[in-house]
């Protein structure tokens, strides 16, 4: 087995309930991400429209990351990886909810005559299209041009850890000179179906060939050093813990 090369961070992207950038390391409770506006980090309107809260919080910190590392440029299309961390996504839950209220009887049961009659045509033909799990490594593989090596895990709070990890091996076996690896999530809207207190996040993190070198610690396990309680993040929480270490040890 040839010598892996070590792996550095260069660019973080992070959106948290604590605060966006830098302020994301902050001290922050359960909740949205502050100050959030999808517009200000996509250009495109048109695929906004597309977009659920996950997969917009996931391809602005994408954006956040390359533009901190701010020489994605000098890496060819094809040497330039993206490994992305998601959860199941049923899509926004406007999109169904006014649909399955329309076909509820006076009885309060669900009535599939009344579905396919006053229901069903509520429902945005684009609803599915928009609840795909890979949506974000779409999207941004499209905006950023990353031809290179890529994968979707989308198995939840251990896919944002997975991505992490083999997006900085691929790095360090040499499939690829710059890798975007990281999680998102939006679990805001599930708090009262899980009964705790449940949030929305982001964070990507730039790898490249360097020192010092991130891939070791990461081979060492997750660590639970970041105790701060930002809720429930799905597959964001082990990217947005990195990323707050990470920009807390360099404030």
């Amino acid at each position: 087995m040839s010598q892996r090369r070590p792996v550095r961070i260069s660019g973080i992207g992070l959106l948290c309930p604590a605060g966006i950038g830098p302020a994301g390391a902050n001290v922050g409770q359960p909740g949205p991400v502050p100050g959030f506006r999808a517009r200000d980090y996509i250009e495109d309107r048109k695929s906004l429209k597309l977009m659920t809260t996950s997969v917009r919080l996931g391809v602005a910190a994408i954006q956040m990351a390359l533009d901190d590392d701010g020489h994605t440029v000098d890496t060819p299309p094809g040497r330039r990886g993206l490994f992305v961390g998601a959860s199941p996504q049923p899509g926004d839950p406007d999109d169904l909810g006014p649909a399955l209220r329309a076909s509820v009887d006076e009885d309060g049961r669900f009535d599939i005559h009344r579905f396919a009659s006053d229901g069903y045509p509520m429902i945005h033909p684009l609803w599915l299209v928009r609840g795909l799990s890979n949506n974000i490594i779409g999207f941004a593989s499209a905006i950023h041009d990353l031809q290179g090596v890529n994968m979707n895990y989308c198995d939840g709070v251990d896919g944002g850890w997975t991505a992490l990890l083999e997006g900085a091996r691929a790095v360090a076996e040499g499939r690829a000179d710059l890798v975007v690896a990281g999680g998102a999530d939006a679990w805001v809207v599930a708090t009262p179906l899980l009964g705790r207190p449940c949030s929305d996040g982001a964070a990507f993190m730039v790898f490249r060939p360097g020192e010092p070198d991130c891939l070791r610690r990461l081979e060492r396990g997750r660590s639970e050093d970041d105790a701060e309680d930002l809720g429930f993040l799905g597959a964001a929480t082990w990217p947005v813990k990195l990323a707050r270490r990470v920009l807390k040890t360099n404030s």
